[in-house]
């Protein structure tokens, strides 16, 4: 039986993975970016149609609620996807400095 929660999920997923494709063909992103994503986006939406299969997982996790495993399984998700755009900004931060610094130093030798 599909409950009312689940239609939304999967509507989310299929959203998702739509917008996954459409921003792969404006080419957005790569090829490895659009594998990556399509993945994430099958991945949730097989376990949101069928939440049965992580009952295991979950009963060694002491966990009750599908719900409460998608909401922690999000958490972690998340954080794992926030610690590495912070570390590419960081690369992207020092890569524009090194730039500016090669840009100044011609200028300067130019006067």
């Amino acid at each position: 039986m599909i409950y009312g929660l689940q239609i939304v999920g999967m509507l989310f997923a299929l959203i998702m993975l739509y917008l996954t494709f459409l921003y792969y063909k404006r080419d957005s992103y790569g090829g490895r970016s659009f594998f990556i994503w399509f993945c994430v986006w099958l991945f949730f939406l097989l376990m949101v149609m069928f939440p049965e299969t992580i009952y295991g997982i979950m009963e060694t996790l002491s966990i009750q609620r599908t719900v409460d495993f998608f909401v922690i399984g999000g958490f972690l998700f998340f954080s794992i996807i926030i610690f590495y755009l912070y570390i590419v900004v960081k690369q992207t931060q020092r890569k524009v400095e090194m730039v500016v610094r090669k840009v100044a130093l011609e200028k300067k030798s130019r006067k």
